[in-house]
């Protein structure tokens, strides 16, 4: 059987048009990390290490479990709420990697104890939660992060135009590209926030 692999299951989420377009994204369980501050900040690169050797701890050392299933470790995202968006020391985060269907809250548990006592890795800020963004516009983002105000400027006009107005505030990226690989100018990153009709 073929490992369930997210990115081809859900097309319409992690390879979007260079378009603004609405979908409608179900609910996923995610390990999930929060924090506050900076991107650049070592607490936020921690986080980031945390979910990938949660997610990696499941993929490999679990296989003989009867609950198991073959997957393809999912990418990073990231929701952020810009308090202020000049002061990044302000900002808020929750880094998270989506997990195959069969995760529950229990298994989490087992996956998060492993790596503490047979990794020595303190996995005591990784929470396990199950996230449905419901409707929401979304598009890709092809560039630098710094640049990502264009595309949510063409974002919100669709919105507009559509008769959509956003639920909050924060905003999801998925991110495609590994930013120490890739030129800035050719990283793609997933822009989505939710919204409802009006």
């Amino acid at each position: 059987m073929e490992p369930f692999n997210r990115k081809k299951q859900f097309k319409s989420l992690y390879s979007p048009k260079t378009e603004p377009s609405l979908v409608t994204v179900p609910p996923c369980p995610y390990f999930v990390v929060e924090g506050e501050g900076s991107p650049l900040d070592e607490a936020y690169d921690k986080a980031v290490e945390l979910l990938y050797q949660l997610s990696y701890t499941l993929k490999m050392e679990f296989k003989d479990e009867p609950w198991y299933r073959e997957f393809v470790v999912a990418p990073l995202e990231g929701l952020w709420s810009a308090v202020e968006v000049e002061n990044m020391d302000r900002w808020r985060w929750t880094s998270m990697i989506a997990q195959p269907p069969f995760v529950n809250e229990a298994i989490f548990s087992k996956v998060a104890e492993r790596c503490s006592f047979a990794k020595g890795i303190l996995v005591k800020d990784a929470k396990f939660r199950r996230i449905e963004d419901g409707l929401c516009v979304t598009m890709m983002h092809v560039g630098p992060y710094s640049m990502e105000n264009r595309s949510f400027a063409r974002m919100n006009r669709f919105s507009l135009d559509n008769r959509l107005q956003r639920i909050d505030a924060t905003h999801r990226e998925i991110y495609l590209s590994n930013p120490k690989k890739t030129e800035s100018e050719r990283l793609k990153t997933v822009l989505r926030f939710r919204v409802e009709r009006i």
